[in-house]
């Protein structure tokens, strides 16, 4: 167990859910003194956050998020990339000693990950993780601002994810990851019987087509090749293609499936091999049945895959047998 944290007794007393905007000033100018955020003071911030709860106002919500991105986002070397280390550090701290997530946590993770140019897979896995626990519970009031039943994904479920996976990839770097797709996965399995809000299933098989036919992920590179891509980058600012882009053709809601799911492979090579043909069989067997969501991906991945290892000839035919019984 962690040492609990000791916040200074003026801003001890500053940490209570009816704080004022001049009480958020005195917070500012106490930790933004030196112009620098370190980690010890952004323990003092998490430890006051747990203090004031959900509440507080604006001006507390926007200092808490802006304090933790300038720790972990623009005072590291190069300023962008998000470490493993980094990323573990901010994970503990949201989980520390296991208090409820908080909405202020949520949205200063999901701020973290727009403003990262490299997020690790480890810590977008989390967030998806934590809007998967709102699907089980049926609690997220700091997720959604929704209550309903639990083991079902509801419309505001499907937007919540949709947030995750899109500012895991909002610099146009990655594609789904392999722990991302395995949570998505697990929120398909654990719901299979469920009246799941039909955009699930298009959002599901949209990111697990991501996963298997571009297969690029987000690990973050050695400070010397950030630094040289950060050039590249600056240099090609202002292209609009790139799979920034196509990520957002394919988690947008305003593009048909057909012409997201054409963007979502127009840079991959559109073969499933064996191992990922592998992979997808053990998770979609694991459940010992084919959900609707799973049947969604089967059709996204016949439509849109140039070759599909025979491994899955099986499960694409009952999928097709599902659908006609139907």
């Amino acid at each position: 167990m962690s040492t609990p944290v000791t916040v200074p007794p003026d801003m001890a007393t500053l940490a209570r859910p009816d704080l004022s905007p001049q009480d958020v000033l005195a917070l500012r100018r106490h930790y933004f003194a030196d112009n620098a955020i370190s980690l010890r003071e952004g323990e003092e911030l998490f430890a006051i956050a747990g203090k004031i709860g959900d509440a507080g106002c604006r001006e507390w919500h926007q200092f808490f998020a802006e304090a933790i991105t300038e720790l972990l986002v623009h005072q590291v070397s190069p300023p962008g990339y998000l470490s493993q280390d980094n990323a573990r550090w901010f994970m503990d701290r949201i989980m520390e000693d296991g208090h409820v997530f908080l909405k202020t946590e949520f949205e200063t993770l999901l701020r973290v990950m727009e403003r990262a140019r490299r997020v690790p897979d480890c810590l977008a896995a989390f967030g998806l993780k934590r809007v998967a626990d709102v699907v089980l519970s049926g609690d997220g009031a700091s997720v959604t601002g929704e209550q309903h039943a639990p083991g079902i994904v509801t419309k505001a479920d499907v937007e919540a994810l949709r947030r995750v996976l899109f500012v895991a990839s909002s610099e146009g770097f990655g594609a789904v990851s392999r722990a991302e797709a395995d949570v998505l996965f697990d929120i398909a399995d654990a719901t299979a019987d469920a009246g799941n809000d039909p955009a699930f299933a298009d959002l599901f098989a949209r990111a697990i087509g991501n996963h298997v036919l571009c297969g690029i992920g987000r690990h973050a590179p050695c400070p010397d090749e950030a630094r040289r891509r950060e050039t590249w980058l600056d240099e090609s600012r202002s292209l609009s293609s790139g799979i920034g882009s196509i990520l957002r053709s394919m988690f947008g809601s305003r593009n048909t499936p057909s012409v997201a799911s054409s963007q979502a492979t127009a840079f991959g090579d559109e073969v499933i091999c064996a191992e990922e043909a592998q992979w997808l069989k053990a998770r979609i067997r694991r459940n010992d049945k084919i959900c609707n969501a799973q049947r969604e991906l089967l059709h996204f991945l016949t439509r849109e895959a140039r070759h599909i290892d025979p491994m899955l000839d099986r499960l694409i035919a009952e999928a097709r047998a599902a659908e006609i019984a139907a």
